[in-house]
């Protein structure tokens, strides 16, 4: 029972937290700069002519010169404008459910690289069902 518990605390204070950064203006700057790696690589990578911006923030740990952050992107209705870069534009979030969303993870690597990866998340919820099988 206290296990039970714990984990629906566990996960009450994860949707707290979930739903205190679903706007970027509220991020803390060193969340940020991680996030805006993700949409310059969703950006070029599956934006197509329509920009790629900020919908949620799923996970984060920075701990000293460690960093994983799990963000979901989203494609909008606005345009890619060169001269404004591919930074999060307040103005183009329409939330659409029929438009394409993206799972992306910045973390550091064991050799001191970083990793910046973005998949559709539909394929990110394929994929995870067929390792869980």
């Amino acid at each position: 029972m206290k296990t039970g518990l714990k984990l629906l605390l566990l996960s009450a204070v994860t949707l707290l937290v979930s739903a205190q950064w679903r706007n970027y203006q509220d991020l803390p700057d060193s969340y940020k700069t991680h996030i805006d790696k993700a949409l310059k690589e969703a950006n070029e990578k599956f934006g197509g002519r329509c920009h790629v911006a900020y919908e949620q923030m799923m996970y984060q740990l920075l701990s000293g010169s460690d960093y994983y952050v799990n963000v979901r992107l989203m494609v909008t209705t606005c345009t890619k404008d060169i001269n404004i870069g591919y930074g999060h534009r307040e103005e183009c979030v329409t939330k659409n459910d029929k438009r394409p969303m993206f799972d992306c993870v910045v973390c550091n690597t064991l050799f001191g690289g970083e990793l910046v990866d973005c998949a559709r998340l539909k394929d990110v919820r394929k994929f995870a069902h067929l390792i869980c099988e």
